[in-house]
């Protein structure tokens, strides 16, 4: 068939709502495309349109008329507001089209596709050519939205909205809103893996470590109060961990909804006993005390409805020491049975028939979660450790002990552990510790880049989830595969997210951790819009509920988002937020990431100083902290910042401290581009010689690594790198370059003043003026007038003024 190229009105038509309908109700939504289908064909045919190609809920038209496409668009939302679930948005635009295969193709294509975004759910947003075809006409009325900057399209585009016709206003903009920009040079391609690092890391230890719940209860709901300690403040770690193993033990017994640990630390404790009930969104309450005496312990407990008033049980324990062992299974069989809930678990089993063991466990564990210090982590490991040596089928004490030296960065020793805990449950028949074990697998691999190995534990954990009907452990093991899946195959990874929120909602789960997660999974389909919208359903959630470190990942992952879109201003604010949490909570890892994250802000807003700020602090943090994979990047972006206001020496200076930390971490990527950068430093610092080593040691190394890895820096590489040929009168070629050129969708300034000066091509030379321009517009005048004065943007200034 024939290639044609015509002008014509272009609709795009989008279902809001569709995905969320479709992760609730697969069938429902599949149904509403075969409604939708049948109620626009008529339409369409009416108003001599032509459907040309269906996107899932999406669908694109062309008309012959800009008119007969703006009242086809108008009958539709007519005829679809009776259907409740049918709620279109419509952009329409006026271009060029080509057709191709039946298929309608071009820039003004993209055009109607992104304006529809900005229409409201059953309104209908236009362009500015459709505008004014049909602003002489009165019975159309017409509000202006705005002028966003559309990925993928080059023109200019006003947006505006029809208001008559009872069609809803749409909210004005005053930002670009769905721009996605390249950063302006490799420090965030660097550390571009910080969102989805953090994001997934954090969201599995949800699924790892805690089970939280909310909503109404279709299933039996209790808060298991801190026990009282009734003696001394040094036999504190007998309640607080008993309490602890109590709620794990519970909330593993099969269809029962236990309040987190989290939350009953949060509670006041000046609440009545009914106010922190509702609190915790349940309706049964255990409250129980311990003692120790000489003899042993007494331990009282009640568990009681708090809608009615009823106790179910109130005991009184007296018991030697030895029996403490017993008193968590015996304690969770009371509430099980008492609460009718069906279990297959042994919940009268004890971890131990060691009672020195198992103080020395609750000691290790209250120790680890009361640590001030490294010291505090050490003691921690310790005392799990003389309990695994009294006890060595302690199976809780060596998953505490793991969970340890996956904090402090022992890894591999982490997963021994674990692995060790996973045989000794398997031989116990211990299905819960089992399902725990194969949960942290998961984790610990997934964050150890091995999610392959990660997924073959997840998946076994799924199948003995469905086994046992162990719901919780199923949304459990849904979300963590995700996890997993996020960056080999993202579509199987939002299905399993939609699996592990719909198990979540209907047993009443709380699932705020899997919405936040898929915020990220929208983050890696690049639908940055989507993934700032569920993260911050996520966050005001957590806020809500007080959960500061959780705060703290989403407002990270905002933040980081926004800077992907180029919006530093809402960048900065989230990452100033978030190190408020971080300095509250004296989290020293955070704030260090926190502060560099906004030391990154101001080096892309230009402004240097500020930037080194902000580096330095975050750098002396990351020293305390022994932190040395974020030390390097601390001095990659101090060692451009250098670059960038003309201290040469100075930048190598901190390029080659973090060149000594890449090749220890055996970090290549990281080691070409810093010989890139060592080599810039060399150029502009006149010594020719030294630049071209420098650069052809990254050329080579690149030219070794994988090169989708290495894509965004081969340009800036090989323009230094025949251009400081061409300043040493050696041989090049430039026919490479040109096709690099054609790859790249935005060049840094300092490239295209480079290119202007390989190929004495004054357009580059034009673009690298206005990008500095554009940057200087957009600071206050003093720090303008410092970035205007540094070595790169005054040379593109003096030879701008040469050549105009």
């Amino acid at each position: 068939m024939p290639i044609e190229r015509k002008l014509a009105a272009i609709m795009f038509t989008d279902i809001a709502g569709y995905t969320a309908l479709s992760a609730k109700d697969e069938t429902k939504a599949l149904n509403l495309l075969d409604t939708q289908k049948q109620i626009l064909t008529p339409i369409i045919k009416e108003f001599n349109g032509t459907l040309h190609k269906e996107m899932g809920d999406g669908l694109l038209f062309t008309f012959p008329t800009v008119t007969e496409a703006v009242k086809c668009g108008i009958k539709i939302q007519e005829e679809t507001k009776a259907n409740d679930d049918l709620n279109l948005r419509i952009g329409i635009h006026e271009g060029e089209i080509t057709l191709k295969d039946g298929d309608a193709l071009g820039d003004d294509v993209n055009v109607a596709s992104r304006i529809e975004a900005f229409a409201p759910s059953g309104g209908i947003a236009i362009s500015s050519k459709v505008q004014q075809n049909i602003s002489s006409l009165p019975e159309f009325e017409i509000s202006y939205v705005g002028k966003p900057e559309l990925k993928g399209v080059s023109q200019e585009v006003k947006v505006y909205c029809i208001t008559s016709h009872g069609l809803p206003k749409a909210d004005e903009i005053d930002e670009p809103v769905i721009v996605e920009s390249k950063s302006n040079f490799n420090v965030f391609a660097l550390t571009g893996g910080i969102l989805t690092a953090i994001g997934i890391a954090f969201w599995i230890t949800v699924g790892v470590f805690d089970v939280s719940f909310g909503g109404k209860a279709e299933v039996p709901s209790v808060g298991i109060l801190m026990m009282e300690n009734l003696g001394k403040e040094e036999e504190e770690f007998w309640s607080s961990g008993m309490t602890a193993d109590l709620i794990t033990k519970v909330a593993g017994a099969g269809l029962i909804r236990v309040a987190p640990l989290d939350d009953i630390l949060k509670l006041d404790k000046d609440l009545s006993i009914e106010e922190k009930a509702k609190k915790l969104r349940v309706k049964y309450m255990l409250t129980h005390s311990f003692l120790i005496k000489d003899d042993g312990f007494d331990l009282w407990c009640k568990l009681e409805n708090i809608e009615s008033g009823v106790a179910l049980f109130s005991n009184k324990i007296s018991e030697p020491m030895d029996m403490t062992t017993q008193m968590v299974g015996k304690l969770a069989n009371d509430i099980v049975t008492s609460l009718k809930v069906e279990t297959n678990q042994d919940v009268m089993k004890a971890s131990t028939s060691s009672p020195e063991a198992y103080e020395f466990y609750l000691k290790g564990k209250h120790k680890w979660e009361k640590r001030e210090n490294k010291e505090d982590a050490e003691i921690a490991r310790e005392l799990l450790n003389i309990a695994i040596k009294l006890d060595s089928e302690l199976i809780e004490a060596k998953l505490e002990s793991s969970k340890i030296d996956w904090e402090i960065g022992l890894s591999d020793k982490a997963i021994d552990s674990t692995l060790i805990a996973l045989t000794k449950a398997e031989n116990k028949h211990n299905i819960d510790i089992v399902m725990k074990c194969l949960t942290m697998l998961g984790f610990y691999y997934n964050n150890s880049n091995q999610g392959e190995k990660g997924e073959i534990y997840l998946t076994r954990l799924l199948e003995i989830a469905q086994q046992e009907n162990n719901e919780i452990y199923k949304a459990s093991a849904y979300g963590n595969l995700a996890a997993s899946l996020n960056k080999r195959d993202i579509d199987l990874a939002e299905k399993y997210n939609d699996k592990a929120i719909n198990i979540s909602k209907r047993l009443g789960l709380k699932h705020t951790a899997h919405i936040e997660f898929r915020g990220l999974i929208y983050y890696q389909k690049g639908d940055f819009e989507k993934s700032i919208y569920y993260l911050n359903q996520s966050l005001n959630t957590y806020i809500e509920e007080d959960e500061k470190t959780r705060i703290q990942w989403n407002l990270f992952n905002i933040a980081w988002i926004y800077s992907m879109k180029g919006d530093w201003d809402n960048a900065l604010e989230y990452y100033i937020r978030g190190l408020e949490i971080a300095n509250k909570i004296g989290d020293k890892y955070n704030k260090a990431e926190f502060l560099s994250s906004i030391g990154f802000v101001y080096i892309y807003k230009g402004d240097y100083d500020t930037a080194s700020e902000y580096q330095l602090k975050s750098l002396n943090i990351q020293k305390e902290n022994n932190d040395n994979n974020n030390i390097r990047w601390s001095y990659q972006s101090l060692g451009w910042i250098s670059f960038m206001t003309g201290k040469y020496d100075e930048s190598n200076e901190y390029y080659d401290k973090q060149l000594v930390l890449a090749k220890e971490l055996k970090d290549n990527n990281n080691i070409s581009n810093i010989f890139l950068n060592k080599g810039l430093n060399s150029f502009y610092n006149k010594d020719f010689t030294q630049a071209l080593e420098n650069l052809e040691i990254s050329a080579k190394m690149q030219m070794e690594l994988d090169s989708t890895i290495v894509s965004k820096i081969v340009l800036e590489t090989m323009s230094y790198l025949l251009l400081t040929k061409k300043m040493l009168s050696k041989e090049y070629n430039v026919a490479e370059i040109h096709t690099l050129i054609e790859e790249q969708e935005e060049i840094k300034y300092h490239i295209n003043f480079a290119l202007f000066k390989l190929l004495e091509d004054a357009s580059y030379l034009k673009t690298a003026y206005n990008q500095i321009q554009e940057k200087a517009d957009n600071l206050e005048p003093d720090i303008a007038a410092k970035f205007l004065s540094y070595p790169i943007p005054k040379a593109i200034v003096e030879e701008w003024e040469k050549v105009k």
